[in-house]
């Protein structure tokens, strides 16, 4: 009998805030309990640490400029894992955030009950205190996001995360005498940086610590550094700002880990045949190098965290440099299917011939770069700033930038012919950009308002699953 899938997605993950990568304030039982069953990957990478080009990337198996993949709220265009999974004898489930634009955004998937149906601008997301909703101020650039940092307003059962749970349990339960692939796809620790009180009291105020800012922070700081800096304004909140931000962001990993635990339990036994993993569509800087948030080559922001349990395979830790992109051959290769043609990505589990990753952010020129990780080095251009070179051996926390160092030459100069060993340049790349744009533009589809998500009912009718949290605010926007 083919294995199940059950695919689980959180939005923002900075691998390094979970139990089973060593940190020892984060409580992620759950996860922590998947790892020791899984095969733990410490070294993957997004393809493009921003969310809609992320996950169009990791669910077609192509590099984004290969997808069409450039910024939020872009439509699929391409054949995805669970298009390739249905038309190979699977019931295909997405519940949650997608992200993902056009009329009704599916993804491949044959039924979506539950998510960001009508692609707004809250894209899954709750806007959290509630009244933020009116004026977007909860994932305001100007305001910043350390201001709402805190509890809950909304009901525990009203949370994206809980509806994700049960909906996914549903559904697998009603689906389990066939094979079913099934994402169960969750909004946090991504911004509104709110936790059920229980939660943020683990960690506030006596909690995790910010990391230091850099030397000279921020007018030393390499100029894509800076500008995030200025972009978030981060330099004008204060140490306790900061400190019940970050203290926020742990509570959000310990709820988004409840969570998950509540839905493996909810399908233990149902648990035997299938294959699970765990995942991020990028990470968070989380005070890292006096960053935050995402947009960044740092493996803070670029690296995710990576899960896989096989039923029947050994238990370890792997790393390997891998990236998203892998997955797609991966889940073929371990549910004999066909793996298509062309994708850019290699099974995980046999003959893998490539042993780096990729990512890049081509939108506005101060944030543009391109990344090659290497098992020893990661290499980053930019089409206006110095180049950045780390020996990821020797300084795993990118501390120390030796790009144009004389030792380091040959490798820099390997590595450049690395990074555009597809044939791009800066040139082709925005001119692919703009096409794609032009073209998704043209028939994007927006709606207003609505609330955050939404219910596909039996008959096909969509309607908001939030109307009496965020009508009465949005009547007024």
């Amino acid at each position: 009998m083919k294995p199940n899938v059950l695919f689980l997605i959180s939005d923002q993950h900075n691998r390094q805030i979970a139990g089973f990568t060593g940190n020892r304030i984060i409580s992620t039982p759950n996860l922590d309990r998947l790892a020791s069953e899984s095969m733990q990957f410490e070294n993957a990478y997004c393809q493009f640490p921003l969310c809609t080009p992320s996950r169009i990337s990791m669910w077609t198996g192509l590099l984004p400029h290969r997808a069409g993949a450039w910024k939020n709220n872009l439509p699929i265009v391409n054949p995805t894992i669970p298009e390739h999974f249905a038309e190979h004898g699977y019931v295909t489930c997405g519940v949650g955030k997608m992200h993902i634009g056009g009329e009704r955004p599916m993804n491949g998937f044959r039924i979506r009950p539950y998510g960001d149906l009508k692609p707004n601008r809250f894209c899954s997301h709750q806007p959290d205190p509630l009244q933020t909703a009116r004026t977007q101020e909860w994932t305001s650039h100007k305001v910043g996001r350390f201001p709402f940092a805190g509890e809950s307003e909304i009901p525990e059962d009203q949370l994206q995360e809980r509806i994700v749970t049960k909906e996914s349990l549903a559904f697998i339960r009603e689906h389990a005498d066939q094979p079913w692939f099934v994402c169960a796809s969750y909004s946090r620790p991504h911004h509104p940086l709110t936790a059920p009180p229980r939660f943020l009291e683990r960690h506030w105020p006596h909690g995790p610590q910010l990391h230091p800012w850099p030397k000279g922070f921020p007018d030393d700081l390499h100029p894509h550094d800076r500008f995030i800096v200025e972009d978030f304004g981060l330099a004008r909140f204060s140490e306790a700002d900061r400190r019940r931000g970050l203290a926020a962001y742990y509570a959000s990993v310990s709820f988004l880990d409840d969570c998950i635990g509540e839905l493996l339990a909810g399908l233990d036994d149902l648990l035997d045949n299938t294959i699970i993993i765990y995942t991020s569509d990028h990470g968070d800087m989380a005070s890292e190098h006096g960053l935050w948030w995402k947009r960044s080559f740092y493996d803070g922001s670029a690296g995710v965290p990576l899960l896989i349990r096989v039923p029947g395979q050994a238990v370890s830790k792997r790393a390997d440099v891998v990236e998203l992109l892998d997955l797609f051959p991966s889940l073929c290769h371990l549910c004999g299917l066909p793996t298509p043609d062309a994708l850019d990505g290699e099974t995980l589990f046999a003959g893998r011939t490539k042993d780096f990753a990729r990512s890049q952010l081509v939108e506005r020129p101060e944030t543009t770069f391109r990344m090659v990780r290497t098992p020893e080095w990661k290499y980053v251009e930019f089409p206006e700033y110095p180049p950045v070179l780390f020996d990821m051996a020797n300084d795993p926390g990118e501390e120390r930038n030796v790009a144009g160092l004389a030792e380091v030459n040959k490798v820099e100069a390997d590595l450049h012919k690395q990074l555009w060993s597809d044939g791009e340049s800066w040139e082709s790349l925005f001119d692919r950009r703009n096409a794609d744009l032009e073209r998704a533009n043209r028939g994007l589809l927006h709606y207003e308002g609505v609330t955050p998500n939404q219910y596909a009912l039996p008959d096909g009718t969509v309607v908001d699953a939030e109307t009496e949290l965020y009508s009465e605010y949005l009547k007024e926007s």
